[in-house]
């Protein structure tokens, strides 16, 4: 239709739109390819599902719709709200029933999620993630090393404070520019990919030291005790997660130095004057400042003090989240809604949707049963080495958080029957999840990216070292201390 619409145009007609449609045509020519993919394999994968006893007839249906979005999602043939819609319609018309199919929308962390896109929101416009950054940079001192262990010690607080990997990563990314901008560092050069990555870093390495670090924790948080029946607390998670997640940020920190190489920083002398001078440019502390540090403690605190209040602390910070448009704090106004991205929580609640709609079809238990049969016999290290080298290749083909849509349940599921805490696999898979090597891997790093001042080359090298090193210092490191908590036994 379009090429018979451009042969069609007059040569009287305005130049520019023929060029218009002429580029349209190329686009739906060079992009056909892209819809053969993600339609073939949806359609081979349908006639080849064999019948499985445990599950529903409909699972091969299933399987062939959560296949397309995720090949839709990868190689990006319609925008990612579109595909998760579709996703969620076909479900509820074709698989099962709408109930199922939207019940992510009854939990709590879409509600959540908005809550923290409000919030960040305001702490961009506010600059408290900034200062918060700025301030424990200059307290560790005026060196590189010391910067680099300040901006990561700023992650943390950050992390404990904000449930949100992007929002975090904005923050972080935009102080590494301004660091990059004021020593005039060459945005081609490997101190700039350095910098940038410890800003990346100090934004997402932390995201497993609590439970609400990163939209991924709180998934599965979900997907297991859907699955389960078995939840976990926030004192709890850090007692299992936050030692180690030291370690891993200890050795994030690391990466920065293997990614600059043999570059040094020519104005390291200036920039402890850099930072001071970035800080005091920010003023004093602002009133809107002290609102918003009061409304993420109250959050905060809602999370950790679940277990005597007995409120869903997730579902008190979205309260608490509602609170900046109140009067009195006037923190947030209807043009810092119109900002926030809706599309991701439409995005987070189709992967969800994937586990809900795979538990109601008992295809985790499917699952279980045939991957039980690989441990019989295996010890629990092999299984969590295998849940954290699943994590690594399947990062290759679909988002992280469809993954743990998809693999939460069965991996909890396995874990059940292999003796062990159904979340010991999990959170091996969320390690193998986080190791990346390309930036369309992950929105986080993709974002970072944009800032046009790192170099793919410059970071590979330390990703692969990461994703390899980790592959047995799981085994080496994390079980044994699991172990000696009794959180393995």
């Amino acid at each position: 239709m379009l090429v018979k619409k451009f042969l069609c145009v007059e040569p009287a007609h305005n130049s520019i739109l023929s060029r218009q449609i002429l580029l349209e045509v190329i686009m739906i020519q060079g992009n056909w390819w892209k819809w053969a993919l993600s339609l073939g394999l949806p359609t081979i994968v349908f006639f080849a599902t064999p019948e499985m006893e445990i599950a529903s007839p409909n699972t091969p249906l299933f399987f062939a719709i959560t296949l397309w979005a995720v090949i839709a999602w990868a190689i990006e043939v319609l925008p990612s709200a579109v595909i998760a819609a579709i996703l969620t319609f076909l479900y509820a018309l074709f698989v099962t029933k709408p109930a199922v199919a939207f019940s992510s929308w009854c939990t709590f962390l879409p509600w959540m999620c908005f809550s923290a896109l409000i919030i960040a929101q305001v702490l961009n416009r506010t600059g408290l993630g900034k200062r918060i950054a700025l301030h424990s940079m200059l307290l560790m001192g005026s060196s590189f090393t010391k910067t680099l262990i300040g901006l990561m010690c700023a992650g943390v607080i950050m992390t404990l404070l904000v449930p949100s990997g992007l929002a975090r990563t904005v923050i972080f990314v935009a102080i590494a520019q301004g660091l990059i901008e004021a020593l005039n560092v060459d945005t081609k050069s490997r101190m700039s990919s350095a910098l940038i990555m410890g800003g990346y870093f100090a934004a997402i390495a932390p995201g497993l030291f609590c439970l609400t670090g990163t939209e991924m924790n709180l998934l599965a948080l979900q997907v297991i005790s859907d699955t389960t029946g078995v939840s976990v607390e926030y004192i709890d998670f850090i007692v299992q997660m936050a030692p180690f997640s030291v370690f891993y940020m200890a050795f994030s920190i690391m990466m920065i130095f293997i990614i600059r190489g043999k570059e040094r920083l020519q104005n390291e002398d200036d920039l402890k004057t850099v930072l001071a001078g970035r800080l005091k440019e920010m003023g004093p502390i602002t009133a809107e400042e002290i609102k918003i540090f009061l409304v993420l403690l109250v959050g905060f605190t809602a999370f950790v003090t679940e277990q005597w209040h007995h409120l869903p602390g997730a579902f008190v910070f979205a309260l608490v989240g509602m609170a900046c448009f109140m009067p009195g704090m006037n923190l947030a106004s209807e043009q810092d809604l119109r900002k926030i991205n809706l599309s991701f929580l439409i995005f987070l609640a189709a992967c969800m949707s994937i586990g809900a709609v795979a538990q109601d079809l008992n295809i985790p238990k499917w699952i279980s049963a045939h991957m039980s049969s690989l441990f019989e016999g295996r010890d629990a290290v092999m299984a969590i080495s295998f849940s954290y080298m699943l994590g690594v290749v399947v990062n290759f083909l679909m988002t992280p958080m469809a993954a743990v849509g998809a693999l939460g349940s069965p991996l909890a599921q396995l874990a059940v029957t292999l003796g062990l805490d159904p979340y010991t696999l999990v959170y091996s898979l969320l390690y193998g999840l986080d190791q990346l090597l390309f930036p369309y891997e992950i929105g986080y790093l993709l974002y970072t990216f944009m800032s046009g001042a790192v170099t793919l080359r410059h970071i590979m090298g330390a990703f692969a070292i990461r994703m390899v090193a980790f592959a047995l210092f799981i085994p080496l490191i994390l079980v044994p201390y699991w172990k000696l908590i009794g959180f393995l036994k």
